[in-house]
């Protein structure tokens, strides 16, 4: 309340002051100027170099009722006085025209005069010894009348002595008011002229300063529609501007000269009222908390009033009435409003100190508009520095504004930018945290589809299958928001070489092709096989085919996605086209902003990063992205980018700023033949060859070099046995992908170990890896201490592989069959009634036969040829004692294998299984030859009986047996020969007609 009181009170002060000020203004230095008397007015004394003009007041010779002509004039020799300015209402109570006439006396006849009128009411016609020399309007008893009062300057010359000078006048509009209400100023013309000029100055920079700031607010309105103090000033302005043209030198005829008055009058009064209104307006919306709401809505309401009186009935009100109740309410709200910027002064308001010196300079100029009015002083011999400075105000009030605007925005851009890096660090860690949870219920609920023992019903198979597919897009999501991370923050670098894009897009074409069909999406690579590499970063090349072929596959039902690419110039341009739903061509331009899904349906709707990425990473590669669709019949994506060139320099995966020499040489490569285990490494990339190469000589390898599929393929054909596998997924011909299947058709994983290189880093990469036979896989770049262990951990794998092959062995053959003691003791005692000596030569056979079945040598790598036959000869002696006649044994060895040596049991058991479940099933008995012989470069060692035969399906079943029977199984021989040799037993075998079994060993 006290802020209140104190700016009231310097509220009425500085109404006080500003009193003041204008009357000394107006009266200081005021000169003392002849006055008219009865009609005449003596000049001749006055010195119009030295004095300026003279303003014509004084008592004029008054006419009511007439409208006198110069010839009229001295006919009348009884005519009333008024005093000028004055108002002719106080001499004749009606509308009409009337007369004015002044006799002036001068001295200087050589000099040319001129008058200038200020506000004669409301038409007249000016005359100077009987000639008509000025006019305003049309003055008229009745007809004929036109109203305007529009002040002007005329120019005359005169005779010595006196003259006389008519003013005829006319008012038939405006009730209580007419005549000269203000000083008629005469002078030389030069003087009459200067003081015309400066008057119709002062309106001029008034109403187009005013108008030009109005027009400027409501500018900037129409750009910031929110702010309504925008517009809410610049109609305050230019009613300021009109108010401005419709009094004083009334220029507003200057533009509008045909303006009927009625219309005039009513903008002349309305402009002021319409002004208050909107500075209320503006107190109201700026300075709500230090307004009085109900001393607003009086005031705007009282305005209205005004307006609609001045609308309806404004003929019929007396004018001093109306123009007093005009200034009286245009007085209290700029007073108000001083009032209220002065008390948000006081409580610190932005900007209310400039707004308080707009008040002073706006009430300043009000009043002494108002003095004008009715005192009749001159205002524009003032200075237009109240109004200027005012709108020079309103001017540093707006770019207080923009600058608190800019100072806000440029503190909320650093808010905005920080949070924007706290939410991509939460993004980015929710997203790392996100991994393991989902990557859990991913694999719990493929358990749970697949738990034999505890089966689902359909029902629930496909909701776990819904939620697997929907764990994997969030999965998918978490990679996209981290490149999507990285990517904004410029982090991301890419590491271009030569791509070859048939094998890049045939691996991911393959990835894609479980979803696809379960779309019923026929998907097609067209890229041709002999086509130049690009030069691209190898992993994000891949990563934007594959969100291409994604998005192609999530909008595309019972279609086709199809991948070409074609040499363009220098640049490869690859086009991934499918036959899906379309883009809406209005939607296009948008398919590429980040967190935008044009997704109409629940189903497909996605938060719109994987084409962003697309975007930048193509970009950022020095390629184009395009995209061309129409609705319903599908979307064309076109990539460009440069081919990679002959002398194009390759990152070393190591060493990424050292640039890595040209390793070149013919393939396949052996190196170190005297290693402990062979390795077969194959990439396209001569470079990596060369790390692959130096990482496995401190390991003591014999390597196999290779630098592509079909020559990898072509050394596993080979006889010679290979331990790992390292193969590059994305290599020319074949990819890493079809040497794995076809490793996986003939080996198993334990048999021979596959190492995967890739530069793939989504997880369906690494599970297409894994799905398709890989034992483990590297990530490119590697480190050197990383690839050794994994190189020795796939390497010891193996060889625990064979110990386990060998430990089986002897743990097999050591287990005696009860039923085969039994038999073979039954035959002794049988014997030793008999023949005594075949009874001592059976105990003997029995014993070597144990003793080799006990031995540790049968854990051991290799055994001698001659001792592998020995226990043959022993288990067959003891057979035929029991068979007798039924069996007979056929040897055919050639004499250079009883050097060889190799594995353990791998003839016995071939013969104990013709003896057992090809002869002796027939009740006759048969033969069984055992041969053995060099072909070509192998040695090749034979079974072959003529026994009961067996169908395929039951060779399978004996090949899968490992201890059925306690013996040594065929699966234990042929994974042995696999490990040993990159062998496998050759059976033939036809039902009632016998079986041959065959194996090759590798001569040395």
């Amino acid at each position: 309340m006290k802020k209140r009181i104190e700016a009231l009170a310097i509220t009425v002060c500085i109404l006080a002051l500003m009193i003041g000020v204008l009357f000394v203004v107006f009266t200081y230095n005021e000169r003392s100027t002849p006055q008219a008397v009865n009609g005449n007015l003596d000049l001749t004394k006055w010195n119009f170099a030295k004095e300026g003009p003279v303003p014509l007041n004084g008592q004029w010779d008054f006419y009511p009722n007439k409208l006198l002509s110069y010839q009229q004039l001295s006919a009348d020799n009884d005519p009333d006085t008024l005093s000028i300015p004055g108002n002719a209402y106080q001499k004749m109570h009606a509308l009409g025209a009337f007369t004015y006439v002044l006799h002036i006396k001068i001295s200087d006849i050589k000099s040319v005069y001129g008058l200038k009128t200020s506000s004669i009411q409301m038409a007249n016609r000016l005359i100077v010894n009987g000639l008509t020399v000025g006019q305003s309007g049309r003055p008229a008893e009745h007809e004929g009348y036109w109203a305007k009062n529009k002040p002007y300057a005329s120019y005359f010359t005169l005779h010595r002595g006196w003259n006389t000078i008519m003013i005829q006048v006319a008012n038939h509009d405006l009730i209580g008011s007419g005549g000269i209400n203000g000083s008629v100023y005469f002078g030389r013309a030069g003087q009459i002229a200067g003081l015309y000029n400066k008057a119709l100055a002062y309106d001029w920079i008034i109403v187009v300063s005013f108008l030009i700031v109005g027009i400027y607010y409501i500018s900037l309105f129409m750009k910031r529609k929110k702010d309504h103090s925008l517009i809410i000033l610049g109609l305050t302005c230019i009613f300021v501007s009109i108010g401005k043209a419709t009094s004083g030198e009334r220029i507003f005829y200057d533009l509008f000269g045909s303006t009927p008055f009625w219309l005039y009058y009513r903008l002349q009064i309305l402009s002021v009222v319409w002004m208050c209104i909107t500075l209320l307006l503006y107190l109201q919306k700026e300075f709500q908390t230090f307004c009085s709401k109900w001393l607003i809505k009086c005031c705007i309401g009282a305005g209205s009033l005004i307006t609609l009186a001045v609308l309806g009935f404004i003929g019929h009100v007396l004018v001093n009435f109306c123009f007093s109740l005009v200034t009286v309410y245009l007085m209290f709200i700029f007073l108000y409003a001083t009032y209220v910027f002065l008390l948000a002064m006081f409580h610190r308001r932005s900007g209310s100190v400039y707004l308080v010196v707009a008040a002073v300079s706006i009430d300043t100029y009000v009043l002494a508009q108002r003095a004008s009015v009715y005192f009749s002083f001159p205002i524009y011999k003032l200075s237009s520095f109240d109004p200027l400075i005012f709108l020079l105000i309103l001017a540093l009030l707006l770019s207080l504004r923009f600058a608190n605007d800019y100072q806000k925005i440029n503190d909320l851009s650093e808010r905005l930018i920080k949070n924007d890096q706290l939410k991509d660090e939460f993004l980015v860690r929710t997203s790392h945290e996100f991994k393991s949870p989902l990557h859990g219920i991913m694999n719990i609920s493929k358990s749970m589809m697949n738990d034999s023992e505890h089966p689902l019903s359909t029902e629930q198979k496909k909701s776990l299958g819904l939620i697997t597919h929907i764990s994997r897009d969030l999965s998918q999501l978490v990679y996209d928001i981290l490149d999507f991370s990285k990517l904004k923050q410029g982090i991301l670098v890419v590491k271009p070489e030569p791509v070859d894009v048939q094998t890049t897009v045939d691996v991911l074409v393959r990835i894609h092709e479980y979803r696809a069909k379960e779309r019923g999406i026929q998907l097609l690579n067209l890229v041709p096989e002999h086509l130049p590499s690009v030069y691209a970063d190898e992993v994000r090349f891949g990563q934007i085919i594959s969100n291409l072929l994604d998005n192609a596959i999530k909008h595309t039902m019972n279609g086709r996605v199809e991948v070409d690419a074609t040499i363009q110039e220098e640049h490869i341009e690859l086009v991934v086209h499918d036959t899906g739903d379309g883009i809406d061509i209005q939607e296009l331009p948008l398919i590429f902003e980040p967190f935008l899904s044009l997704d109409s349906s629940d189903e497909q709707k996605g938060v719109g990063l994987g084409l962003s990425i697309v975007k930048q990473l193509v970009e950022l590669q020095n390629g184009e992205i395009r995209v061309s669709s129409e609705k319903g019949k599908g979307t064309t994506f076109r990539i460009t980018l440069p081919i990679a060139q002959s002398d194009a320099v390759r990152n070393d995966y190591e060493w990424a700023n050292e640039k890595e020499p040209d390793y070149r040489f013919p393939t396949p490569l052996f190196v170190n033949r005297s290693g402990k285990s062979t390795v077969l490494i194959a990439d396209d990339n001569f470079a990596n060859l060369k790390i692959l190469i130096d990482a496995l000589q401190p390991l003591d390898c014999d390597v196999i070099a290779v630098k592509n599929g079909r020559e990898a393929l072509e050394q596993i054909e080979q006889t010679r046995v290979i331990d790992l596998a390292i193969l590059d997924i994305r290599m020319p011909e074949l990819s890493g992908y079809d040497v794995c299947q076809h490793i996986r058709e003939k080996y198993m994983p334990a048999e021979l170990p596959v190492l995967m290189v890739t530069a793939a880093i989504e997880p369906r990469d690494k599970v297409a890896t894994l799905e398709a036979g890989a034992n483990d896989f590297l990530t490119k770049p590697f480190d050197r201490s990383e690839l050794k262990a994994r190189i020795s951990s796939l390497l010891n794998m193996k060889h625990s592989f064979r110990k386990a092959l060998d430990m089986e062995v002897a743990f097999l053959q050591s287990q005696i069959k009860p039923h085969f003691l039994f038999n073979a003791l039954n035959s002794i005692a049988a014997l030793s009634y008999t023949d005594m000596g075949a009874s001592r030569k059976l105990i003997t056979h029995l014993a070597d036969y144990l003793r080799g079945s006990f031995q540790f040598s049968n854990i051991q790598k290799c055994v001698p040829f001659s001792q592998e036959m020995h226990l043959v000869r022993t288990y067959v002696a003891i057979e035929k004692a029991r068979f007798k006649d039924r069996i007979h044994i056929e040897y055919a060895i050639d004499e250079q294998l009883d050097s060889i040596k190799l594995p353990p049991l791998l003839i016995q058991p071939l013969v104990e299984n013709a003896i057992r479940h090809g002869i002796s099933k027939r009740e006759e008995g048969g033969r069984v030859k055992v041969s053995a012989f060099v072909a070509g470069e192998d040695y090749v060692i034979k079974v072959e009986d003529n026994g009961v035969g067996m169908p395929r399906e039951r060779f399978d079943q004996l090949e899968k047996r490992t201890d059925s029977e306690r013996g040594v199984g065929l699966k234990n021989i042929s994974s042995r020969l696999k490990y040993e040799y990159g062998t496998e037993l050759n059976v033939q075998s036809e039902p009632e007609k016998g079986t041959c079994i065959s194996f090759r060993i590798p001569a040395e």
